[in-house]
């Protein structure tokens, strides 16, 4: 009983840090919007994108996540767009996302330091 309490505390600590590898403000070359994700101890809790030169904001809707990845979907109704969105940590401040749907490619996210209103 004394190990599976100490795996089952072991585990909630490696998740719940996992989630914040997620948390803060990402943004990636050649698109003026910003992407971010806010995290509880425990899981990724929404995932908002904006864009001051576009005057728009996109919300994503989580599908599934585990300790390193997570997948959303969205919806743009301006362009009608509608795409998968896989995101996997590849390090502290960087995540790779793989877009599939009505436009396919790979990204890279960087995460913004000490991210302000610009």
């Amino acid at each position: 009983m004394k190990k599976l309490f100490i795996s089952l505390a072991l585990f909630s600590i490696l998740f719940s840090e996992a989630q914040q590898a997620f948390e803060g403000a990402w943004s990636m070359e050649d698109s003026s919007y910003t992407t971010v994700i806010i995290a509880s101890d425990y899981e990724v809790l929404k995932i908002l994108n904006y864009s001051f030169e576009a005057d728009a904001t996109l919300n994503e809707v989580i599908l599934s996540q585990t300790d390193s990845t997570l997948t959303t979907s969205i919806y743009n109704k301006r362009n009608g767009y509608t795409i998968g969105l896989s995101y996997t940590i590849i390090d502290e401040n960087t995540l790779q996302c793989i877009i599939t749907g009505d436009e396919n490619s790979t990204v890279q996210l960087n995460k913004i330091q000490n991210p302000e209103l610009q």
